[in-house]
């Protein structure tokens, strides 16, 4: 055996820090002291007669050695740990933790659990609601159902990202707003008032309008932004606004008659879902399970726009 295997934790220390680019960041999490981390790296440094990092401000930045170790390091622990999980793998039955966006749970994936339970008695579904991207490497959760305007963006090679659909979003109302208002065009939309994503920048009334070629004043929208899709659905289902939803969100909503599409004119940018979960997972018969019950069962929220008021 090459005696260099016996830096086997100075290489599991290395992998962590030059992940996170922080000395701080590895001993968080790897519960043990940053000094614990500097002398595992010294020592490392030391045996190998390389430089590792470099300190750049409060960062750690990978040498171009250092780099070379990484690669090999994360593709030699990933095939490591694929190995116990053949040895070790969970079974069908047991617990598994989803997370996704605080509006997803409470619209759509609490509600519709009972459905998942009837196929699948045996696992126990715990339901995480967050509207921060959680890192599934530093937590404890098996599958993120995440949603963006780009794939690509949530690539990662220590993670599987299925991509389930593409979601239209429309402008929704309930019925009593849209007699109130008696829309007609795009343009009588500017008198309404407008439920708004706080810190969403593409999915918004901005560029739905322009992809509507109304023009805009500076601040003439009255929006009022809030922090989740359902507490803007919330008060649009009582009759005080329009928001833009997707159809997995307000489906429901529409095809029951409680809230109607004003305007058959979707926003021009989709939101896409996805799956999100480790390749090293144990549980992965568990995941399997679960993750084909979201992509047969998902897709049945589309086709809203054939509610529309008027197109």
């Amino acid at each position: 055996m090459d005696k260099r295997l016996r830096w086997l934790n100075n290489l599991a220390c290395f992998e962590v820090a030059a992940r996170h680019q922080s000395y701080s960041k590895a001993a968080e999490e790897l519960f043990i002291s940053q000094a614990a981390i500097s002398q595992q790296m010294r020592q490392l440094e030391s045996n190998l007669n390389v430089k590792l990092f470099a300190r750049q401000a409060k960062k750690m930045v990978l040498t171009e050695a250092g780099k070379t170790l990484f690669s090999a390091c994360q593709r030699g622990f990933t095939e490591l740990i694929h190995g116990l999980n053949q040895v070790e793998e969970a079974p069908l039955d047991g617990e598994l933790t989803v997370s996704s966006t605080q509006a997803f749970c409470a619209l759509w994936l609490v509600p519709n659990l009972f459905e998942f339970f009837s196929e699948y008695p045996g696992i126990n579904i715990n339901v995480q609601g967050s509207n921060r991207i959680e890192d599934l490497r530093e937590s404890q959760i098996d599958v993120a159902i995440r949603f963006s305007t780009s794939s690509t963006q949530l690539k990662d090679e220590s993670l599987v990202v299925e991509k389930i659909d593409e979601n239209a979003v429309y402008p929704v109302c309930s019925v009593k707003f849209y007699e109130k208002y008696a829309f007609k065009s795009a343009s009588d939309f500017k008198a309404a008032r407008l439920f708004s994503l706080a810190y969403e920048n593409k999915v918004d009334w901005e560029s739905w309008f322009e992809h509507a070629n109304v023009e805009l004043a500076a601040n003439e929208l009255k929006k009022i932004e809030v922090t989740s899709s359902d507490l803007a659905l919330s008060a649009v289902l009582a009759g005080h606004g329009m928001m833009l939803a997707s159809d997995i969100m307000v489906g429901e909503y529409v095809r029951s008659g409680e809230l109607v599409i004003p305007l058959n004119l979707p926003h021009p940018i989709t939101w896409k879902s996805h799956l999100v979960y480790s390749r090293n997972n144990p549980k992965q018969k568990r995941i399997a399970a679960f993750c084909d019950w979201v992509k047969a069962e998902l897709p049945k929220e589309k086709v809203i726009s054939d509610f529309s008021v008027q197109s």
